[in-house]
């Protein structure tokens, strides 16, 4: 087998102070929305694609890459790198606990988390301060490679 890197799209969308995720219950655990890039879609239609998807057929605005990782799983044979796509979306409250469609068992679900706040099961973790920080300072950089964390 011919060893493959994916690529996966993960969108930083933060509205009133508050930073949208997806919440796992069985690994209790918070993390960004998106998901893989398909063959041939772009970095911006993967964003489209996968808020649409799990968000209610929300609408996705790009604005920018803010930050760029490595995520190496050699036990589990992955390897992907990750893309954070700072955007907005034309829905707030309509989104809160609102059950990923791929998991209707019901163990995931969108919520909205308190960027004063920010829980420690967020992950990856080490991407938490940074983030608080580039947001209080307006995300000024673009493109920040955080290598493997």
């Amino acid at each position: 087998m011919k060893n493959v890197i994916n690529v996966r799209v993960r969108i930083v969308i933060i509205k009133n102070n508050k930073l949208l995720v997806q919440y796992r219950k069985d690994k209790d655990h918070y993390f960004y929305v998106g998901g893989h890039l398909e063959y041939g879609e772009t970095i911006g239609d993967a964003c489209i694609r996968e808020i649409a998807e799990e968000c209610n057929g929300a609408k996705f605005e790009f604005k920018k890459i803010v930050y760029i990782r490595d995520f190496i799983m050699p036990e589990k044979d992955e390897h992907s790198l990750e893309l954070f796509i700072l955007g907005d979306i034309d829905k707030f409250e309509e989104l809160e606990h609102l059950i990923d469609p791929e998991h209707t068992n019901g163990s995931h679900w969108t919520t909205w988390l308190n960027m004063d706040n920010l829980p420690s099961n967020l992950l990856p973790e080490k991407l938490t301060p940074m983030l608080l920080n580039d947001y209080k300072e307006g995300f000024k950089v673009e493109g920040k490679y955080v290598g493997l964390i």
